[in-house]
């Protein structure tokens, strides 16, 4: 069933008051749309496709036919200038079944390219979800490190407060300007990291740099289904993926062109039909075949046949890494999405609320003068640690279902 998490929710609220105000919002859907659309790879795919749907007809094994004149026992006798002429057409043929095992082979070409191009949608669409959630994700980090400057600064003023009263030290106001410069640093540092992540994603996105505004802002919606290890081992069907499916296609096609060598040793076909003149008009007509022999076949047909065979053998084993990668990558994927969601959940059942509670029952503490800096920095620490981690799971979590897009005939990231 598909339904946004309550973290999902979260997400979708925390920056709710910037998204309703942009004017020029791109949402992912519109991000993987660009892509597949202008993603130089995929149209070379495309184009390729096409040169392969033609292809078969460069291939039937009919050449093009000869049309000749042929003119025989010339003399200077006015008499009986020739003692015959002749207009024939010639036409060369493959075996039939040659030619019907090599179109077979180009059409399973085909279909491998019409796979190979949905297996290169899926990547491209999920490639531009993880940077669109690395996008987010910078967005998110902005916001903690103002709220940790914010820490940072309440944090200065009580320390300045019990300075100036005389109930503070140097050393504690010196550490508290410190945390204060930190704070802006990793403020600035946040900013560069956005920046990096807009510009990741309108690269993959192919968008045109007259294109690359500031101004396009990014809606925090993010819908997320939440899926468990059953149902992945349901969907992700190993026979029914794009990229094992192509393999399957070029292994069909390699035994029908192993089929197409082995067909060489038959005779082609060659033949020729004509009228002829024997000085009286074109009155008589006249027929002729060939056949070819395969008299070199240790060199040519043999060749042939060794080389589709070990073409054969090396599809083989493509296919083999492609089952192997492929179970890594979801193993790999589903194993850090579980962990992620877990973290995820537990700062939402307790951390978050746990964690706030003690960083503003440590400020109040020092104001009063019941604990230390230490203790307070401690405690902010903790805070800021733990919304930090929760934001990494969170990309985690997001970014491993987009991978995991990849292996599902449906959107986990919407």
């Amino acid at each position: 069933m598909i339904r946004l998490t309550k973290f999902s929710l979260v997400f979708l609220l925390f920056l709710a008051g910037n998204v309703y105000a942009q004017d020029e919002l791109l949402t992912i859907q519109q991000a993987v749309e660009q892509a597949i659309s202008n993603n130089a790879g995929l149209n070379q795919m495309r184009a390729r496709l096409v040169q392969k749907e033609n292809e078969w007809r460069t291939n039937t094994g009919v050449s093009a036919p000869e049309i000749s004149y042929f003119k025989e026992g010339i003399s200077d006798d006015p008499t009986a200038p020739f003692a015959e002429k002749r207009v024939a057409i010639t036409q060369e043929v493959d075996f039939p079944l040659t030619s019907v095992y090599r179109v077979k082979a180009l059409k399973q070409e085909v279909e491998a390219q019409q796979n190979v191009i949905v297996a290169k949608e899926k990547e491209i669409s999920s490639q531009v979800k993880s940077k669109y959630i690395e996008v987010v994700y910078a967005l998110y980090l902005q916001r903690s490190r103002e709220n940790q400057l914010k820490l940072a600064q309440d944090l200065y003023n009580a320390v300045y407060t019990k300075f100036e009263t005389g109930l503070g030290n140097g050393i504690d106001l010196a550490n508290a300007e410190i945390q204060l410069d930190e704070a802006r640093n990793d403020l600035d540092q946040s900013e560069w990291i956005l920046h990096q992540a807009r510009y990741g994603l309108f690269n993959v996105m192919g968008l045109p740099v007259e294109e690359q505004k500031y101004s396009i802002q990014f809606a925090d919606t993010l819908y997320a289904t939440d899926i468990d290890i059953s149902q992945i081992q349901a969907l992700a069907v190993q026979e029914e993926q794009p990229a094992y499916r192509a393999s399957m296609n070029l292994l069909n096609a390699s035994d029908y062109f192993l089929k197409e060598a082995k067909s060489n040793i038959l005779p082609d076909v060659r033949f020729s039909i004509y009228k002829q003149d024997y000085g009286t008009g074109y009155d008589f007509n006249g027929f002729e075949v060939g056949l070819s022999i395969p008299i070199w076949y240790p060199f040519d047909q043999k060749g042939k046949i060794q080389m589709a065979t070990a073409r054969k053998e090396e599809l083989l084993w493509n296919q083999k890494e492609i089952r192997l990668n492929m179970k890594k990558e979801i193993e790999y994927a589903w194993h850090n999405y579980s962990v992620s969601r877990s973290i995820v959940n537990r700062y939402h059942d307790s951390m978050q609320e746990r964690s706030s509670k003690l960083q503003s029952m440590s400020l109040r503490a020092y104001q009063l003068g019941e604990i230390d800096l230490l203790e307070l920095l401690n405690a902010q620490q903790i805070y800021l640690k733990s919304e930090q981690r929760y934001l990494t799971a969170l990309r985690d979590y997001y970014m491993q279902l987009a991978a995991l897009e990849q292996y599902l005939n449906q959107e986990l990231i919407y």
